[in-house]
Order: structure tokens, then C-alpha cells, then sequence
């Protein structure tokens, strides 16, 4: 196995490096290193650590964020682009293998009875603030017509703050699940549609406009169907309200034909690879001149300039120092 040394940075503490996807996935291949003196990152959005970093950056976020390709030199996003080798449609929805799988067996199992018989709607949020608004909306429409229970951080009405690992478990208890994202971007499908689909209910979605490219319009409510959210709400009533209307939507198939083959491990893997089986010194891609700064420093918050000024100096200090003794 070709030995590599990679790491994480602006990832905060919301991964381990030994465990995640990237990782357990590149080491069917190679023999991976998590290395303080990586020749490789792998970076997100969540600070700036990675502009003091010379080596190959690639980029991944499941934010609305668009990659930078004069920063980084790959990426992976849910934009749909195009760029030469550089970027891999890899939204965060497909993160989700064991929700992908316990969707695909959508409501098998489940009597029409057991279907039938759960509460109205359950929303599990982390926040209520950092949305463009819709769905604050749509939470207003559903309390107005029945109870919406909260089973997250935002709140939350049920007595229990519901984690990741026990958030399906929470909404297999309800008919319905808002499933908005924060905010309209196209490509920006996050977990929560995987999620409710897990959970055997119908999703109440919005955000990606292009959405039904990947799951079946039929087996979820799509906000982007409708002319308005009071439009929604409506449909909504109508399908609580129809036993059988609800049992022919949340028996449906989720998923259209291809869209897992797209985002599969085989397919992430052939991208990864490009990048690391051909020579280290031909895997750049982002522009790089001296002098040269990738990043407005003025933006940056103050430890992050910290860390920029400090790197800059290290690096001068090194070849005037090989300078004076050559």
C-alpha cells in the first residue's frame, strides 16, 4: 500500500480524524497516516487554519458554502459544478450510510395501522435563528393546525434533547417531520431529509430546489412544488387527513434511479484517488505565486491572523537563516 499523511483542519471538534468517512474510506487503499506534518488536508469552514498550509488542500463542507478553487486545490460539495479533476458532487446527505440503508427499506414491516396511529409532527433543531425564514414560517402553519412536538436543542417541548444517534428513534414516533433546511441554495440536501426517510414518515421539505433529482417527488412533501408555504400547509392537512393518500406517499420508494451510484464509496474512492496516486509534486492545482496571500486578512478573526503572521515569520526566519549559512 502506498503510504500517505494526511489530517483535518477547521473541523473544530466535530470529527475524529482515526474514524471519519474520509479516512476509513482512503484506507481500503493505502496505508493512511494522521500526521502533524501532513502532505495532505482535508479542510472545512470552520476556521482558517488551513491558509498557513502549503501542501494539497481539499475542501469538503455539508454547509451552503461554495468552494474557493484559488485556496483550495480540490473539493468536494453539493454544488453542481463542473471543474476539470478538481471537484466530486458529495452533498452531506449521502454521510449518512446506516439512515441510506434503513431508508431504502422505507416502511417495510410497518403494518397501515402502525403508519396510521403516530403523532402529528415532530421537528428535532439545533437553532431557530440561522434560516432565511421559511422555516420559522412553516413551524407556524403546522402549530396553528395541530401540535408540533421539538425533540431538539431549539425548543424543545419533550423533555429530552434527542442526539444524532437517537434522533430517527425519536421521529419513528410521528407522521410527518419538518425537514427544512436554513436556508434556499441549490444542491443544499443535508441529513434531515435522510433522516425522516429513515424514520418510515414524510418528509415537509425545502431547500434544494433541484432535490427531486435524487429522491422520488412522490414520497415526500417538497415545498418547491407548491406556489407558497400556505399552499403547502394545505396539502399537508389534506394527506394527514387522507388515510390512504398518506399510506400510497410514505410507501413510496425514495430514491431515484442512479442517485446512490453517484455518490457511492466507489465513486468518492476514484476521485480521492486521482489526487493521491499521481506524483505529490504534480497534484497542485491552485494558483500559487510568491508573494502571495489566498485570503482577505482583514476578515480573519484575530487568532486566525495569529496563526497566518506566525506561520509567515516561521518561514522567513527559515531562509534567511539557510541563507546566512549558505
Amino acid at each position: 500500500m502506498k503510504k500517505i499523511k494526511i489530517n483535518y483542519y477547521d473541523f473544530g471538534n466535530m470529527i475524529d480524524p482515526e474514524t471519519f468517512y474520509f479516512t476509513k474510506l482512503l484506507r481500503t487503499k493505502y496505508d493512511v497516516e494522521i500526521s502533524n506534518e501532513p502532505d495532505y488536508i482535508f479542510y472545512t469552514v470552520f476556521g482558517n487554519k488551513h491558509h498557513a498550509f502549503d501542501g494539497i488542500r481539499i475542501f469538503w463542507t455539508g454547509e451552503q458554502m461554495c468552494p474557493n478553487f484559488n485556496i483550495c486545490d480540490y473539493a468536494l460539495g453539493h454544488h453542481y459544478l463542473t471543474f476539470e479533476d478538481r471537484y466530486f458532487r458529495f452533498p452531506l446527505w449521502a454521510l449518512g450510510k446506516d439512515n441510506i440503508q434503513e431508508a431504502l427499506h422505507r416502511a417495510e414491516g410497518w403494518t397501515d395501522e402502525q403508519l396510521l396511529n403516530r403523532k402529528f409532527c415532530d421537528a428535532v433543531l439545533g437553532n431557530g435563528t440561522q434560516t432565511d425564514g421559511a422555516r420559522p414560517k412553516m413551524l407556524e402553519l403546522l402549530e396553528a393546525y395541530k401540535t408540533v412536538d421539538y425533540g431538539g436543542k431549539y425548543h424543545n417541548t419533550v423533555g429530552h434533547i434527542y442526539p444524532p444517534e437517537e434522533k430517527v428513534g425519536f421521529q419513528k414516533q410521528y407522521k410527518f417531520s419538518i425537514a427544512f433546511e436554513n436556508t434556499y441554495c441549490s444542491g443544499y440536501t443535508m441529513e434531515k431529509l435522510i433522516d425522516s426517510f429513515a424514520s418510515h414518515h414524510i418528509p415537509l421539505y425545502y431547500g434544494n430546489p433541484r432535490v427531486a433529482e435524487e429522491f422520488n417527488p412522490k414520497a415526500f412533501i417538497n415545498a418547491h412544488d407548491f406556489k407558497s408555504l400556505e399552499e403547502m400547509m394545505e396539502f399537508v392537512k389534506k394527506v394527514d387527513q387522507d388515510d390512504n393518500l398518506y399510506l400510497q406517499i410514505v410507501r413510496q420508494p425514495v430514491f431515484q434511479p442512479g442517485a446512490l451510484e453517484r455518490v457511492s464509496d466507489e465513486k468518492v474512492l476514484e476521485f480521492l484517488s486521482h489526487i493521491f496516486d499521481q506524483p505529490y509534486e504534480q497534484a497542485r492545482r491552485r494558483f500559487y505565486a510568491k508573494p502571495y496571500t489566498d485570503t482577505d486578512i482583514y476578515r480573519l478573526k484575530k487568532r486566525d491572523v495569529h496563526d497566518i503572521i506566525r506561520a509567515y515569520i516561521k518561514r522567513r526566519f527559515i531562509r534567511l537563516f539557510t541563507k546566512k549559512k549558505a
